[in-house]
């Protein structure tokens, strides 16, 4: 279960970090106040960091929830973890909104300096954990730390590499791209990834 895991968070990690209020108010910022492609991308992974700490700190305290669980329901944990994973994917297709209104470009950072404008966004992304990949955690923790620990390190990874790669292109004309599709079904990609993982967890153990 542990490959299905890896593999969903991957999947998972990367469209959340696509996202484009996670990279895309940093490269209009720097932007605006004349920084170096090498300046914004620090900015990025900083930020980055900070996302990824909130969530995999959250992530690892549901993670032993999940392996207390397992251990007093041995026999169903693996039943259990797959039947999260579908509720929780059946929840946020439920939760999808189209019509949503998104706003890239953080208000009240114009002009600021850049320690401020740093640590605005960190702040921001520190309280703003990824909720979606909690769900993983869980059913990470039915196996133990070392599944815990090694979801943790292929979620950050991917998440941070992503949100900078993002960036990078960016400045290549990749933010000229209409991204305001995946801001919109952001919650229907989120749901079908985990239901479909929940699916595969329950018949096939990688």
């Amino acid at each position: 279960m542990l490959w299905n895991l890896l593999i969903g968070s991957i999947l998972l990690g990367s469209t959340h970090a696509a996202i484009p209020n996670h990279w895309l108010p940093v490269v209009l910022i720097g932007r605006a106040e004349n920084w170096s492609e090498r300046e914004t991308l620090g900015v990025v992974v900083i930020s980055g960091f900070f996302h990824t700490l909130s969530t995999v700190v959250l992530g690892v305290a549901i993670g032993a929830i999940g392996m207390n669980v397992s251990e007093q329901l041995e026999a169903q944990a693996r039943l259990m973890a797959s039947s999260l994973l579908v509720f929780m994917g059946l929840i946020y297709v439920a939760m999808h909104n189209a019509n949503m209104p998104h706003e890239h470009v953080p208000r009240g950072l114009a002009g600021r300096s850049k320690a401020t404008i740093i640590t605005s966004l960190s702040v921001a992304m520190l309280f703003s954990p990824c909720l979606e990949i909690e769900t993983f955690f869980f059913s990470a923790g039915t196996l133990g730390w070392p599944a815990i620990t090694t979801l943790a390190i292929a979620y950050t990874t991917v998440t941070i590499a992503f949100m900078a790669g993002l960036t990078a292109l960016s400045y290549r004309g990749l933010a000229r791209v209409d991204w305001h599709w995946l801001d919109r079904n952001e919650k229907r990609i989120t749901g079908g990834i985990l239901i479909g993982l929940g699916i595969i967890t329950f018949f096939i153990e990688l």
